[in-house]
């Protein structure tokens, strides 16, 4: 099996191409029809608000190659053929594996150890399990890989400290406002992000801080998890929402909206009833809150979440060390993780042989008992043709394992896998079994 990866992030597509792929919804359906398209390959989509990438495992020869996934997201999310070209980034087998773990460690994260995204990641793993489209090879990947993001984040501190979007758009705040004593900030939105940027927004202490979402109740539920007191604000209806923006100094917009929620029509008769004060809108959603165009009325200023990259840069010098201990785990345990899923394959590949050749010996077996007609002693002869057999298939499969089994590494095991698949006609298909994958096998004279 080939594994392949594809996709766009934050360093290669602005967020207006991004949210073209987020704005599609769910993910099942997609990999439904990934799998409608190319049966008998595996798939698991990753979608977060900073990157949409796919993560497969075909057939050594088989489909989908690069062209056939761009192809693919190009015709399911409607986006033209050569912006996914110009924007999506390729690779195959170790470097694929090696970009999923660089990704669950918060090393290709906009905010560098960023540990949100590990939990998103097992969800995209989880929904894919769930949708039948992770496959053996895609659940030891995935599994390896978040194995071995727990384990660097927890020796090497690569997530210590502010390291996430939430404290990052805290920072943008701060560079606009010296003091926040007098100002009111509102949250749109109860989600995680929601939840993680308005805890470091109260460390500002603002003299408000108001909560809204269109299901009030997970707006109470937010204002009580992260501790607001009524004294400094709380959770407001949605049908407050333009009465909180003549209010606000400061929004942070982050819901699952598919459409905008602050367009220049809400906002026309709102700017007036402010007196045109100037307000701070933070966009933090994926597709977007806040519609592009807001950004050019008066006293109204508009960030989305590539605003944010200018402040990341400031900080990223002071995490060089934990970045650099950090990649030498990944590229060790992918160099791991790769040997298994070789390894793997060429153990499936060794069983399917000895089926064959056993199919072989069954039918030369009946061959000769036609030659040899009727005989003194049927039983006898027959347990000696069984034996005969079996000590020929092993005295066949005798030296090509004794030289797997003796492989020094200098020759990838790749290379046998290929020739043993040329050699014996053995086809791509390699199902999933629960033996151990084994190369070791008994002697010739067994």
């Amino acid at each position: 099996m080939r594994v392949l990866f594809i996709g766009i992030n934050h360093r290669t597509a602005a967020v207006r191409l991004r949210e073209c792929f987020a704005a599609a919804g769910d993910a099942p359906p997609h990999l439904n029809a990934f799998r409608e398209r190319f049966p008998g390959s595996e798939c698991v989509i990753v979608s977060t608000c900073n990157r949409f990438e796919l993560y497969v495992a075909r057939p050594l020869h088989g489909q989908p190659n690069a062209d056939d996934l761009r192809t693919f997201l190009s015709e399911r999310f409607g986006v033209p053929m050569d912006q996914v070209a110009s924007a999506s980034i390729h690779r195959e087998q170790d470097q694929a594996v090696a970009h999923l773990f660089r990704v669950c460690c918060g090393l290709d994260s906009m905010v560098l150890g960023e540990p949100q995204v590990l939990g998103q990641v097992k969800r995209a793993y989880q929904t894919a399990a769930d949708c039948g489209s992770a496959g053996p090879v895609l659940h030891r990947v995935f599994q390896h890989a978040m194995a071995t993001a727990k384990q660097a984040r927890t020796e090497t501190g690569i997530d210590a400290g502010r390291v996430s979007v939430g404290s990052v758009a805290a920072d943008l705040a701060r560079q606009v406002f010296a003091d926040f004593a007098d100002k009111t900030v509102l949250g749109i939105g109860a989600g995680e992000i929601a939840k993680l940027t308005l805890r470091h927004i109260m460390e500002l202490a603002p003299h408000r801080l108001w909560l809204t979402n269109r299901t009030h109740q997970n707006a109470s539920a937010l204002a009580e998890a992260i501790h607001l007191s009524a004294d400094v604000g709380g959770a407001r209806p949605w049908e407050q929402l333009d009465e909180l923006l003549v209010e606000a100094d400061i929004v942070v917009t982050c819901t699952a909206s598919p459409e905008p929620i602050l367009t220049p029509a809400r906002f026309k008769p709102i700017l007036k009833r402010r007196r045109y004060r100037p307000l701070f809108v933070i966009d933090l959603a994926m597709p977007r809150d806040a519609s592009p165009q807001l950004g050019s009325m008066t006293n109204l200023y508009l960030y989305n979440i590539d605003d944010l990259q200018a402040v990341v840069a400031n900080s990223l010098g002071q995490r060089g060390d934990q970045a650099q201990d950090c990649e030498r785990h990944v590229a060790a345990a992918v160099t791991a993780c790769m040997s298994q899923i070789t390894h793997a394959d060429l153990g499936q590949l060794i069983r399917q042989l000895r089926a064959k050749l056993h199919d072989i010996g069954q039918d030369e077996r009946e061959r000769t008992l036609k030659k040899l007609g009727q005989s003194p002693d049927p039983e006898a002869l027959d347990s000696a043709l069984d034996e005969h057999t079996h000590r020929l298939i092993n005295k066949i499969l005798h030296m090509p394992l004794s030289q797997l089994n003796q492989h020094d590494g200098g020759t990838p095991l790749g290379f046998y896998a290929a020739a043993l698949r040329r050699l014996f006609d053995l086809g791509e298909e390699i199902k999933p079994d629960t033996e151990p994958a084994e190369a070791s096998e008994p002697g010739p004279d067994a």
